[in-house]
Parts: structure tokens; C-alpha cells; sequence
């Protein structure tokens, strides 16, 4: 075992979230319907309108041979995702229930129901998260083990208002509390909390930055330190994780997604892309004049002057 899957079992552990663990039975979402049954809601009417991203928290490990490919359910249809690890890649419009379905393709009985009918392709459950009223830029990190037999999902607000560009947050993972030092500012984040840093950068900058923890002892441990390159074009959100084990060589490991204002995507954003180009009106152009009739022939040609 990896020092960095030991790492994602404590996160697991930390987050406290359900685990969707496979189905001994599961029963097939319909493409064009959203799972549970019901036909699809008219748009602007879904419970949940999201700018949404799904990633791995890492690439999970899969038996030889076998492949996943996924999507998430809509209320209106399945859309496919390629998750890649810790990646904000790939974010489209969510438009469905407040308890987002990732399904996987695979095979499943055929719905004709004949007892001789051959399996055909379509989407089982495969994880579930919820977005709250607020989230309508949301980031959801799954977790899995067992080779992908059982996988946990959180999701993150990623709304500019909640992280926006030119700083960055820091999600707290860990039984202790972690104190900042950022180019002089000095903020702390609690136990299992989140916080956001006091500076947001308006132009590129460069400025040295630290996290230590306080012993029970009261001595004070660097755990991570690093030149960080801010600027209005990127924003960071990093995730502080702590090894149970006071005598382990990484005690503390820490993990970031960044995103780069080009790459942001928006509700708005992601209709417009969505729409057709819009054609452009010009004003009509004038039909020459009609070239003078030539002379037949036979017919008298006119006179020089």
C-alpha cells in the first residue's frame, strides 16, 4: 500500500460520508428519463442548475481488463464525463435533482421483458452526492476502494464568491488546528474546518508561505512551506490531511486543484457554448446593372460622332 491511498482511506474516514457500495440487484436509470422514473422536467425547471466537475481523488484501481465509463443523470438525459485526478477539466451543465446520480455503462436486462431477450447496454447507479440551493459552480471528488466497488463522493462550492480568483482556500483535514503565515498575514484554520486566505491578488505576485501546527506540548512544527505565485488569473483550493501516526516520516500531506481563469466555466458560459452561432445580418447587396444589350446581327451599328 501507497503512502498516498492511505491517505485517501483517512479522508474517507474524515469526511463521514455515505459510501454507494455496488447493488446486488441494480436497477438501470433510463437515458432519457431522471433515475427514479418521471418523465424529464421542461428546462429552467430542475431542482438543481450547477456549473458542474467530477474528478478522481485519484485514478482508482481497477482489475485487468476492466474500464469505467461514466456519466451523470439528468433530468432530461445522461451526460458522459471522463474524470481525470484532481482536474477542474471537463465542466458541463448540470440540470437534475438535488442528489446527483453517477452511473456507469454496463450491461443490463433487456427491457422488453421477453425471458429469452438478449442483456443490452445502458446505465446502472453508481455513486451519489447532493448540491445545496447555493452551489452553482460545484467541484465533486470521488473516492474509491476496493476497485471501484465502493466509492464515496464530496463536493465542493466552487463559486467565485465562495473562492475567488487571485487566492485561495484551505480545507482542513486534520484533528489540528493549522496556523498560516502568508507574505506577513497570519491566519489559522480550525480542526475539520475551511478557510479562505486574506489576500486576493490583483496583479502576479510572488509571496512566501507557511503552515506549522502547535504540539500539545506547545511547540511549534512547520509541516509545509513554499513560494507561492499568486495572480487574478488563478485561484487554489488545497486540502491538509494528517497521518494518525505521530512518528510517521509524512505526517501531514498536502494536495491543491487550481484552476486558471481561461479554463472557468460558468451557467452562463456553458448555455451560450451550448447555442448555435448566431448568424450575422448584413446589408443586402446591391444587383449590379444590367450589362447594355449587344447588337444583333445584321443590325446597323452606330455612327461615329
Amino acid at each position: 500500500m501507497t503512502f498516498r491511498p492511505f491517505l485517501a482511506g483517512l479522508l474517507l474516514s474524515a469526511l463521514t460520508l455515505d459510501v454507494a457500495a455496488a447493488d446486488p440487484v441494480p436497477r438501470p436509470v433510463g437515458q432519457d428519463k431522471p433515475a427514479g422514473g418521471g418523465k424529464g422536467k421542461a428546462r429552467g425547471q430542475a431542482e438543481r442548475t450547477c456549473a458542474l466537475t467530477v474528478t478522481w481523488w485519484e485514478d482508482p484501481v481497477l482489475p485487468e481488463g476492466e474500464s469505467l465509463e461514466l456519466g451523470v443523470q439528468g433530468d432530461r438525459e445522461v451526460t458522459p464525463i471522463h474524470p481525470n485526478t484532481m482536474s477542474l477539466g471537463g465542466t458541463f451543465l448540470y440540470e437534475g435533482p438535488a442528489n446527483v446520480t453517477v452511473v456507469r455503462k454496463a450491461m443490463v436486462p433487456n427491457p422488453n421483458g421477453k425471458p429469452d431477450a438478449k442483456p443490452v447496454e445502458g446505465w446502472l447507479p453508481f455513486a451519489q452526492f447532493t448540491l445545496g440551493e447555493a452551489d452553482t459552480e460545484s467541484v465533486a471528488i470521488m473516492f474509491a476502494s476496493e476497485g471501484a466497488k465502493k466509492v464515496a463522493v464530496r463536493s465542493f462550492n466552487f463559486d467565485v464568491s465562495n473562492l475567488p480568483f487571485g487566492g485561495f482556500g484551505i480545507m482542513n483535514f486534520s484533528k489540528s488546528r493549522i496556523l498560516c503565515n502568508m507574505g506577513g498575514k497570519v491566519f489559522s484554520i480550525p480542526p475539520a474546518g475551511r478557510t479562505l486566505s486574506p489576500h486576493s491578488s490583483t496583479k502576479r505576485e510572488v509571496v512566501n508561505f507557511f503552515m506549522g501546527i502547535t504540539d500539545a506540548d506547545g511547540v511549534q512544527k512547520l509541516i509545509y512551506r513554499a513560494p507561492l505565485i499568486l495572480s487574478e488569473k488563478n485561484r487554489r483550493l488545497y486540502f491538509v490531511l494528517e497521518n494518525p501516526d505521530p512518528n510517521a516520516p509524512n505526517r501531514f500531506s498536502i494536495h491543491a486543484l487550481a484552476q486558471y481563469v481561461g479554463a472557468h466555466r460558468t451557467i452562463e458560459s456553458l448555455r451560450t457554448q451550448g447555442e448555435p452561432p448566431r448568424r450575422e445580418e448584413t446589408a443586402p447587396v446591391p444587383s449590379p446593372d444590367p450589362a447594355p444589350e449587344a447588337p444583333k446581327n445584321g443590325s446597323a451599328k452606330p455612327k461615329a460622332a
